[in-house]
């Protein structure tokens, strides 16, 4: 749906612990992994961590089909994680 600005090593909020997932049928937080799915592809990238887009709580997504970074790697099962 959306595709946000990824933060980058020297943003303070990336050092903050991280929120744990509470409630997990919301449709919020169903819009936040559709926005870091979109943003994780935009990006080229291989995983994605919701600090990563300015969202403090502890989810992380990573898998692809094919990715030009990594032209060479096999698939990785699209994979979510939730209080890791």
């Amino acid at each position: 749906m959306a595709v946000k600005l990824v933060l980058r090593m020297g943003e303070k909020s990336l050092l903050e612990r991280s929120r744990e997932v509470e409630q997990f049928a919301t449709l919020e937080l169903d819009q936040l992994l559709t926005d870091m799915w979109d943003t994780m592809e935009a990006e080229n990238g291989a995983g994605l961590a919701a600090p990563q887009i300015g969202v403090n709580i502890r989810v992380v997504i990573f898998g692809y089909e094919e990715n030009p970074r990594y032209a060479d790697a096999p698939p990785v099962p699209r994979t979510i994680l939730i209080n890791p």
